[in-house]
């Protein structure tokens, strides 16, 4: 047999034979070669469609087709052009030369085809509903199928867990060891719902007192579902314990099994106040004696809404060596404590003080009086006192005048004047004060709308003033100016000759354009000596502020 332009011999090398020599090597059986074949190369070779055979599976037809060299062949058997056009698991074809001096050469090729998908059989969930035939958690869902020749490869396979839907379906396929692949197949609807229902509380009253309960209060709670729906809400009612910012649960539960809950916020105080105590206001006057109207307060202790008044009364009389008073408490809640009571010993004929006066300066303010004969003692109390805002005693003594020079400018200070006799009573009066600072005007922290005047204390030997105002403290940080500790942003800076500056609304500092805008603002003024250019300053006169309200 002559070969044709299709069976044409492929030597080592040849163009068209790729891969053919791992088959060569592995399928050929060469009982004998001549002598012509040996130099040149295989003397058999094989092609599918035109290129290498392979070993693995074919979707569509398939051309077997051997070639060989003729010289010396003889015979051959097995070496005709096949196709392959049915499914089959595997179909050997082999061609057998044999040649003039009796050998013999044998290549072997297995084809397997596969055309035909495989059949897609079901499909099922992992698992059941969880409530209600609904899912509400990630559910995963498989393909089952079947292959008659290649076998199955694998099936679609997926896990849903949302969006949420009432109804969703899902498709696949299966491909079999050859790569067919299967028309897509439904399954479903399943319901899926993963979203717990929106819930509210609220309780069925309102608060007793001031926003809270003091007795058992029921709560209902209420919900939607978009999806599957509502299945069920709580309800319920509070009786204690006693609870500040408290959070009772309302929850509901959907179709699907999801439960969502919401708190609804309470304040329960069912218990009253204990009252601690009753106090007056001050010692008594005299040897445990009041000889004036006193402020007696009561006192109490409430742990969880809190004290929210105790009584207050002042005594005045009539005289009496043992007088009782009475007081309770009651707390936010709306609870009232039963009455507590507070003894004191009452007598009120004073002596008499008279040209009662007061003189003020620079830290310093001095009292003059003139006391009946009968006044033994005199004691003075200021408001506020020397230890805090509470008054406290500056003088105690025989006198007729004091000098208190522990005040601080521009504090008003109330002084009582408190005149004894030898029976314990006493004579009130009482007088104001503010000492002035150097700084006078505005008042230290006044709040303005307007520009202020800004006006200081004359100082003696100054030919000129220097003035720095400052805007705002919050984030910058202090510094030293003139060996003094200043903050804020510095806005202007003016020399005046006169202790006074008008400030304007809108003015221009270091080529900047600035206008007096709301907020604080702190000024200082140093003395100046000499020329203005000389810079040569004094030690600080004083330091003052004032706010510029919207």
């Amino acid at each position: 047999m002559r070969p044709t332009s299709s069976n044409r011999y492929c030597g080592r090398g040849a163009a068209g034979c790729g891969g053919l020599g791992v088959l060569l090597l592995t399928a050929l059986t060469l009982l004998a070669l001549p002598a012509a074949a040996t130099s040149a190369g295989p003397p058999v070779a094989v092609t599918c469609n035109g290129g290498s055979c392979s070993a693995n599976w074919y979707m569509a037809d398939v051309t077997v087709a051997f070639s060989w060299d003729p010289t010396g062949v003889t015979s051959t058997s097995g070496c005709n052009t096949t196709t392959v056009a049915s499914d089959t698991p595997g179909i050997t074809y082999t061609c057998t030369l044999t040649y003039s001096n009796g050998a013999t050469s044998v290549l072997p090729v297995t084809i397997k085809r596969d055309a035909t998908p495989p059949t897609v059989t079901g499909a099922s969930a992992s698992r059941g509903p969880d409530a209600n035939g609904w899912y509400h958690s990630p559910v995963g869902i498989t393909f089952n199928g079947t292959d008659a020749t290649s076998g199955l490869g694998g099936c679609t396979s997926t896990t849903y867990g949302g969006p949420g839907t009432a109804a969703v379906s899902f498709s696949g396929t299966c491909t079999d060891q050859a790569g067919n692949t299967s028309g897509a197949v439904s399954f479903g609807p399943i319901k899926y719902d993963s979203s717990p229902p929106s819930v509210s509380g609220s309780l069925t009253r309102g608060p007793d007192a001031n926003g809270w309960y003091n007795h058992p209060v029921d709560f209902v709670a209420s919900g939607s579902d978009g999806l599957s729906g509502v299945s069920s809400c709580n309800s319920g009612s509070y009786s204690g314990p006693d609870t500040s910012g408290g959070s009772l649960t309302a929850s509901c539960s959907d179709q699907a099994g999801n439960t969502g809950s919401a708190g609804i916020s309470i304040n329960y105080d069912a218990t009253p106040p204990a009252v601690t105590g009753g106090a007056a206001e001050r010692p008594p006057d005299s040897n445990g004696w009041y000889n004036h109207p006193v402020a007696i307060a009561f006192t109490g202790r409430d742990d969880t809404s809190g004290v929210a008044s105790c009584t207050n009364v002042t005594y005045s009389g009539p005289d009496n060596s043992n007088t009782t008073v009475s007081g309770s408490c009651g707390d936010a809640a709306g609870n009232r404590s039963g009455d507590s009571s507070f003894t004191l010993k009452y007598d009120s004929t004073p002596p008499t003080l008279t040209d009662l006066r007061v003189e003020a300066g620079d830290k310093f303010a001095i009292l003059s009086w003139v006391a009946s004969p009968d006044a033994k003692s005199i004691e003075i109390l200021r408001s506020p006192g020397p230890a805090g805002p509470d008054p406290g005693v500056v003088f105690s003594g025989l006198a007729s005048s004091y000098e208190d020079a522990t005040v601080t400018n521009r504090v008003r200070y109330v002084y009582t004047i408190n005149g004894f006799d030898d029976a314990g009573n006493k004579v009130v009066q009482t007088i104001s004060v503010t000492p002035a600072a150097l700084l006078y005007s505005p008042a230290r922290g006044a709040v303005v709308k307007a520009p202020p005047l800004l006006a200081w204390k004359k100082m003696p030997r100054t030919s000129y003033y220097n003035v720095q105002l400052y805007f705002g403290t919050s984030g910058l940080s202090s510094r030293r100016v003139l060996s003094v500790s200043v903050s804020g942003r510095k806005v202007l800076s003016v020399w005046p000759t006169q202790p006074r500056f008008r400030l304007r609304k809108q003015w221009v500092f270091k080529g900047k354009h600035y206008k007096l805008r709301p907020g604080r603002y702190t000024w200082y003024v140093w003395p100046g000596v000499g020329k203005v250019a000389a810079a040569t300053y004094g030690k600080l006169i004083g330091k003052s502020d004032f706010i510029v309200s919207r």
